[in-house]
């Protein structure tokens, strides 16, 4: 396969640069720097997004992604990775915007990640959400001993205690009065590079979304994903080498005016 008619068809773009026509006309070449506060405020009252503040200052794109969610046909999520390859722990700004329009954005979320790969075939069943049961169920929790994997014990007791839950944290996932929903699928695209030479393909096999209430108005979003990657630099990966990974996304909302695109 043609690696670069592959991205090409997928972004869309007419010049050999297939980060070109991007969400805050955001490209590889871009430095971004984030308004401290809103992540801060939400830090200060118990979300559990993982970042130096001091980093918020200077952020350079390393990668990007395109995701086709099912039934979305008008929709699409772009991701600006801000992290290398591989890395266990991600730092990303992810938008919903219209699939012909990027200029028509839905909703912005700065995004800390952790993907971890499912602990045997009960865990993989949870994320599947096989049986009307696991991931689709109205809430997700993590107790305190599960939150000391994504932060230190330190920050994770102090974060806990601005919003007096002892135990640990709860989810919800949209209309929770219902028992089960099926969860997301679709596929993401990633570039490695302007001119998508290299990258890779991952099928979604499942992504939910939820929130809970931190300040009045104020909300932490939690998307659970469960994905494997098929393709690497244009070289399929065999269904039998295809790592499962489950991905903890914690998120804050932001607005336009919160990102400085240089």
């Amino acid at each position: 396969m043609n690696i670069f008619s592959y991205f090409s068809k997928l972004f869309g773009g007419e010049s050999t640069a297939q980060d070109a026509n991007l969400p805050l006309k955001i490209n590889f070449n871009s430095t971004i720097t984030f308004e401290i506060n809103p992540i801060l405020s939400a830090m200060t009252y118990g979300a559990m997004i993982d970042v130096l503040l001091d980093n918020l200052k200077v952020l350079s794109v390393k990668s990007i992604s395109s995701i086709k969610i099912e039934g979305m046909d008008n929709k699409k999520i772009y991701r600006f990775y801000f992290n290398k390859e591989g890395d266990r722990k991600r730092l990303f700004l992810q938008v919903l915007c219209d699939s012909n329009n990027v200029d028509n954005i839905d909703e912005i979320l700065f995004c800390s990640s952790v993907t971890e790969p499912p602990q045997g075939e009960e865990d993989i069943l949870f994320f599947l959400g096989d049986n009307g049961s696991g991931l689709g169920e109205p809430s997700y929790n993590f107790s305190r001993e599960d939150l000391y994997t994504f932060l230190s014990r330190a920050e994770v007791d102090k974060r806990l205690a601005a919003n007096n839950d002892e135990d640990g944290v709860e989810y919800s996932r949209v209309e929770p009065e219902q028992d089960f929903m099926p969860a997301f699928s679709g596929e993401e695209t990633v570039i490695f590079d302007a001119n998508g030479v290299t990258g890779e393909s991952r099928r979604i096999m499942n992504l939910m979304p939820h929130s809970r209430g931190l300040q009045d108005t104020l909300f932490e979003e939690l998307i659970v994903a469960f994905w494997v990657t098929t393709s690497h630099n244009g070289n399929e990966i065999t269904i039998e080498d295809q790592l499962p990974l489950a991905e903890y996304i914690f998120a804050i909302k932001l607005e336009r005016t919160n990102i400085k695109v240089i």
